[in-house]
């Protein structure tokens, strides 16, 4: 099995397609995945977190199914569609918090194809396991493989991920695609943070080696958007004790930031050990406003963490709607709605 695993890594890991990709913003929303979503029919959606639709604002046309969930006394979940049956096809979003979500995403896709619907969709923004991509040390489970396995295992026919920590995980999702609105986002940091600043600078930090490629794409797309700017691309890098997860150094390759607006991008903030260390570092290199920009936010803490330490901090709601602490958190966290 791990070699098979392996294999399919080897031939798709530099294949993922990047959706809503664009040099403006206009196009930045649009695109492939509207294409794609045209094509289906009589589509449905069955939002399983209440709290996020991520299609209810550009797509009000979608009928919504209902449906009800109950855990029964030896601990088993319980899962039903509860709004009729319906022929056509099916759009599933879902946030991930803990493996009771996925198991929900299980049952529902079951419970789905036993009303007839066909061409079963997945939204799923942040795919847990992610950042365990690779096996450090003996007894360790290969967690991706995991979680990619439950998911290949329900037929899904697209499984829409935002973000993910590496190029191994959309490489291993059968019929996987990546929605890209990091560029989006952080193009809406950057009319924020240098407003109507035709000539501004910006240090766009790559915190290590992991996340280079994803950051060096977004500092190219800025600018292109913005030629009339300089984009400073900002290398950095820590030492990791992968035996007992600690960090130990941090470094910059940069001698002096200018002063200028520093924007920290990466995938995932749990509660922000590396973005401090990083700001102690470019601080002592001269850096201006100091601004954190993390796809995913696993938890409170860590933004409080981050705000105490950080101008600004931005991230999204593909796990949690943040910005109900934004003003506990000195209104210095923005949380950007996901609406594809």
């Amino acid at each position: 099995m791990m070699q098979q695993f392996m294999k399919q890594l080897q031939r798709h890991v530099s294949k993922p397609e990047s959706l809503l990709a664009s040099t403006t913003l206009s196009n930045l929303m649009k695109n492939k995945l509207h294409v794609a979503w045209k094509q289906i029919s009589n589509p449905f959606v069955l939002n399983l977190d209440p709290d996020f639709r991520p299609l209810e604002i550009k797509h009000p046309d979608y009928n919504v199914l209902e449906f009800k969930t109950s855990v029964f006394p030896g601990g088993e979940q319980h899962f039903q569609i509860t709004n009729g049956e319906y022929p056509g096809d099916l759009i599933i979003t879902q946030r991930y918090n803990s493996a009771a979500d996925l198991m929900l995403i299980i049952l529902a896709n079951d419970a789905a194809k036993r009303m007839g619907f066909t061409n079963i969709q997945l939204v799923l923004p942040y795919f847990p396991g992610s950042r365990q991509d690779r096996v450090c040390n003996t007894g360790e489970a290969l967690t991706v493989k995991v979680f990619v396995d439950l998911i290949n295992s329900c037929g899904f026919d697209r499984v829409f991920i935002y973000s993910p920590h590496s190029e191994v995980t959309p490489a291993v999702i059968n019929n996987c695609e990546i929605i890209d609105l990091d560029s989006y986002y952080l193009e809406k940091i950057l009319r924020e943070q240098c407003p109507g600043q035709s000539d501004s600078i910006v240090n766009i930090v790559c915190p290590d080696a992991g996340a280079g490629k994803r950051v060096a794409n977004l500092a190219k797309a800025m600018a292109k958007l913005y030629p009339q700017n300089t984009i400073n691309l900002i290398r950095c890098e820590k030492v990791r004790d992968v035996a007992s997860g600690e960090l130990k150094e941090f470094f910059c390759a940069s001698d002096d930031l200018g002063g200028f607006v520093t924007i920290i991008a990466d995938d995932i903030c749990s509660y922000g050990g590396t973005f401090k260390g990083l700001g102690e570092v470019l601080k002592k290199k001269n850096c201006g406003k100091l601004i954190l920009f993390t796809s995913h936010a696993d938890c409170v803490q860590g933004l409080q963490n981050m705000v105490e330490y950080f101008d600004h901090v931005y991230t999204s709601n593909s796990k949690q709607n943040w910005n109900q602490y934004k003003y506990t958190l000195d209104n210095k966290l923005t949380c950007f709605g996901i609406n594809l």
